[in-house]
């Protein structure tokens, strides 16, 4: 027997045994898991390494702002364009209804608020605090009417401050939130949709040579309160009446 004939055989002989293995596993129905097994181990590695970096990289400031009282605000600087003076408007949500105020006391106090909100009566014992959204959004829409209708309203005056009650559920939050972003129109039946609204034009503005490199945006459509947000900038303020 030559060489040929010996390698002939053995290749014969490796091959029946391959044979014989897929066929011992198909009777038996075991899976060879090696290969799946590398997968999740090479999932899992890049998982890991993803995480760690989102660790180290992805810092998100969620400082609360802190409060000041009423009576140690400073006073508002006079060298500032009325219209562009950041008013520091609060709305408190207690159990006993909504106060619509400012930190700069340039719209009311906490002590002589711009408006008191009544809580409106339950219809049922699980139901979530609810409160006459109406009349808070019409007291903003008063605000921003009365200050900026027709005028080049400044970025930084679309903030508010919210302020809850820790007891008071989320879904009442998402409601006090919709009722000062936007204008609700008189008479809107219940579930319909509001109209579309969106912020005044702006555009980009250098800063004095004094901050090299820093921008600025700044109006450049008129401001109408109609087709305008109202206080779409929401800021939440840790509670502080207990």
């Amino acid at each position: 027997m030559n060489a040929a004939q010996v390698r002939a055989k053995a290749r014969l002989a490796m091959k029946r045994r391959e044979e014989s293995i897929e066929a011992e596993e198909l009777e038996g129905g075991e899976i060879n898991l090696i290969p799946y097994l590398d997968i999740i181990t090479n999932l899992l590695l890049f998982l890991l390494a993803s995480v760690s970096a989102g660790y180290i990289l992805g810092h998100i400031n969620t400082t609360l702002p802190n409060q000041t009282p009423a009576n140690q605000v400073a006073p508002a600087d006079p060298s500032q364009k009325p219209d562009e003076t950041p008013i520091q408007i609060m709305v408190s949500a207690t159990k006993q209804g909504l106060v619509l105020w400012s930190l700069s006391g340039l719209e009311g106090t906490l002590q002589s608020p711009k408006a008191r909100v009544a809580r409106l009566p339950a219809t049922r014992a699980d139901e979530a605090p609810r409160y006459d959204y109406a009349a808070l959004n019409n007291a903003l829409y008063e605000i921003a009417n009365r200050r900026w209708r027709g005028k080049l309203r400044d970025q930084d005056t679309y903030e508010i401050i919210l302020q809850c009650d820790p007891e008071i559920p989320y879904e009442t939050v998402v409601d006090i939130m919709d009722a000062v972003r936007r204008r609700i129109p008189p008479g809107l039946r219940a579930g319909a949709l509001l109209p579309e609204v969106a912020l005044p034009k702006f555009q980009k503005q250098a800063e004095p040579a004094a901050t090299p490199g820093a921008e600025k945006w700044v109006p450049v459509e008129p401001y109408d309160p109609d087709k305008h947000y109202l206080f779409p900038d929401i800021l939440f303020a840790k509670w502080s009446f207990d």
